[in-house]
């Protein structure tokens, strides 16, 4: 028994040791070494175009996308803005101006936020369904479903935040053009 709790007294001693007289890792250089790579790693952006448009993987997360709305002004919109900067700071200085642009983002969050919940319940339904089905075929074609929706969900919730921040910039837009804060209540 003492050789025993001798044996296991050496050991302990000698791990203790170990790392004094090895050549163990420097944490500082391999924090700088860490640190240059990150340097030479050339920073990615998501580059978004006509031929991936309709499915783009960030943080290996695959998004696919069924509709985008366009960033190109409308052909009414454009013909607005041609007859000249007149015409636009006289729109600018007009509350129905702001007030319309508020209501179109306004009515646009709540059809977003409308569709994400229907989608949710839709989703909770599907996942109800696979829990209760014991067939792994309709098994397979409900978690389909579900991928889709999910992926829906998510596409509609990105859009819902961009709204958001649309509107957010709107109201910043107009405070920095002079607005009085009543039109825009």
């Amino acid at each position: 028994m003492k050789i025993v709790l001798l044996a296991l007294l050496v050991c302990f001693i000698g791990a203790g040791f170990v790392p004094l007289f090895s050549n163990g890792i420097d944490l500082v250089a391999l924090k700088k070494q860490e640190e240059e790579r990150r340097k030479n790693i050339a920073k990615s952006k998501l580059v978004v175009n006509d031929s991936n448009i309709n499915s783009v993987s960030v943080g290996g997360k695959k998004y696919g996308f069924v509709q985008l709305e366009s960033d190109e002004p409308l052909p009414e919109e454009t013909a607005m803005s041609l007859p000249g900067k007149e015409s636009g700071e006289d729109q600018t200085k007009q509350p129905d101006f702001w007030k319309k642009q508020q209501d179109e983002l306004q009515e646009r969050i709540a059809k977003l936020k409308e569709d994400i919940d229907r989608e949710q319940l839709d989703l909770n339904k599907l996942w109800s369904d696979f829990y209760i089905k014991n067939i792994p075929a309709e098994q397979d074609a409900i978690k389909v479903q579900i991928s889709q929706l999910t992926n829906q969900t998510e596409q509609k919730k990105l859009f819902l935040s961009q709204a958001e921040t649309q509107l957010e910039d709107l109201h910043e837009k107009a405070r920095k053009a002079g607005v009085p804060p009543g039109w825009l209540r």
